[in-house]
């Protein structure tokens, strides 16, 4: 029986039930229609399933400006991924979404990558650093400039991710990695005697420039440790290597045609690196802001403006026709009752 008729035998159903009260059975009976067909019919036409009741707006879900401004901002930015995209919108003051939310409403557009679960070592956490210039890693990394091989090196904060220091050298031996390591320390504060207010560990490999007497003594002036992983173990200076990564993959559209070119090039990436990049190990803030910035500060900024944002957002999707108290409850960041 054609779908048609199959709908006009149910609306007769439906109709001589609710004018005489005749039981489904003699209906059927009177139409000629068997009992067995009907309800197969009732089981496989779509017309006859209950439609689902209309969810209710969730009171603080994205609105259709925010989901707009995040969608735009995300073409605009194409190679940050969805949680730095949230964070620096919030900083930016663009919008004030947290990362799940931003994650959904690009899911929804097919502009993210579905996460993946992958399997890595990770350090013991009592041997990550707890505050800054408690400890430093430093390696090094092999360039091409102008077609000859030059070694950059660099020293890292590792709690704050901060590339303290920087340096490309045309030959690596003792005497440069110790000018370097010089030059580094010399960043950090010193007392009116000259001594060091604050002693990182060292962390490196056992490259020749590293275990050279030149750089032991000069660790053994301001009374520094140097720790040296175990030999065929980058992964114990992990947070160095995966920076080295990250370091060379803008350099990969670069040509690096002489030194002085490569050094431009090499502060520019870094800088970015330091100052504009939010890293996802330090609660996608920039490493500046760890090293010598105050991070439980923008922190906090970064809790009352999502929480403003979400009253807001309140009011909106429930469409309130009195807008309820300003948000002022900054420091729990509750809401008003509206």
């Amino acid at each position: 029986m054609p779908a048609e008729l199959q709908q006009r035998v149910h609306q007769e159903v439906a109709l001589s039930k609710e004018r005489s009260g005749w039981p489904v059975a003699k209906t059927l009976a009177t139409l000629g229609v068997s009992a067995r067909s009907y309800y197969r019919w009732r089981r496989e036409r779509a017309w006859e399933r209950p439609r689902p009741a209309a969810k209710p707006v969730p009171p603080y879900e994205a609105t259709a400006v925010e989901r707009q401004i995040v969608l735009e901002y995300a073409r605009r930015h194409a190679a940050l991924r969805h949680r730095e995209l949230a964070w620096r919108m919030t900083d930016e003051g663009v919008a004030f979404l947290s990362p799940s939310t931003v994650y959904r409403i690009l899911k929804a557009e097919n502009l993210v990558c579905l996460w993946q679960r992958r399997s890595k070592r990770l350090r013991m956490e009592a041997e990550k650093a707890s505050r800054p210039d408690e400890r430093w890693a430093t390696d090094l990394m092999y360039l091409q400039v102008g077609g000859v091989t030059y070694d950059w090196v660099g020293f890292l904060d590792e709690y704050s991710r901060y590339l303290v220091h920087w340096e490309l050298l045309s030959s690596m031996d003792g005497q440069s990695l110790t000018r370097a390591a010089q030059t580094a320390l010399a960043t950090l504060p010193r007392n009116a005697a000259g001594e060091l207010l604050v002693t990182p560990e060292i962390r490196s490999d056992n490259g020749s420039g590293y275990i050279s007497k030149e750089f032991r003594r000069v660790l053994r002036q301001d009374g520094l440790k140097h720790m040296r992983i175990k030999p065929h173990c980058p992964e114990e200076n992990g947070i160095m290597e995966r920076a080295n990564r990250t370091l060379r993959e803008p350099l990969d559209g670069e040509e690096l045609v002489n030194p002085l070119q490569a050094r431009d090039v090499l502060a520019r990436v870094i800088t970015r690196y330091n100052e504009e990049r939010l890293h996802s190990a330090i609660e996608f803030m920039r490493p500046l802001d760890y090293y010598r910035g105050k991070p439980e500060e923008l922190r906090e900024e970064r809790k009352r403006k999502l929480a403003a944002a979400r009253h807001r957002r309140r009011e909106t999707n429930l469409a309130l026709r009195q807008p309820t108290l300003p948000f002022s409850n900054l420091d729990g960041h509750n809401e008003p009752k509206g």
